[in-house]
């Protein structure tokens, strides 16, 4: 009995330690807050695979790009470099429930390609030109 409980527990073990290596995250923490890395490499994956689940994306390292979480920011927030694909999360301390929902923005993020993207912007921005209320000046214009 306790050898099915000892394997179960090395199995999870295992699969923890291959999901953190798996996962791209930097931790920069130059005030020595708490944080358990690992923890943070499994969530990060668990949440890209997650948001690759839920969009029925067939490939989760289209979504698990570099991230770099940095700690001890005062201005929490999230950025990603539209170049490269990699994402920076500024927490003030660790905070799972924050960083998850950073992570998840930047994961959902790379659904679309940088081209999709564009495209979203530009016929969203095509369409409220058409929608957008128009001034008497604009009126008055001749066409």
């Amino acid at each position: 009995m306790w050898r099915r409980g000892l394997l179960g527990v090395l199995l999870l073990t295992l699969l923890a330690c291959g999901w953190a290596e798996g996962a791209q995250v930097t931790i920069e923490n130059p005030k020595n807050l708490l944080v358990d890395e690992g923890q943070v490499k499994v969530l990060y994956t668990m949440i890209c695979q997650e948001v690759a689940d839920t969009l029925h994306v067939p490939d989760l390292n289209q979504l698990e790009y570099p991230l770099t979480l940095v700690l001890g920011e005062e201005r929490e927030r999230y950025l990603i470099d539209h170049q490269t694909g990699a994402g920076t999360i500024y927490l003030e301390k660790c905070d799972e429930t924050r960083f998850a929902a950073a992570a998840a923005m930047l994961a959902l993020h790379h659904v679309l390609s940088n081209e999709q993207l564009r495209a979203v912007v530009m016929k969203s921005l095509r369409r409220f030109s058409k929608t957008r209320p128009v001034t008497i000046a604009e009126a008055r214009k001749p066409r």
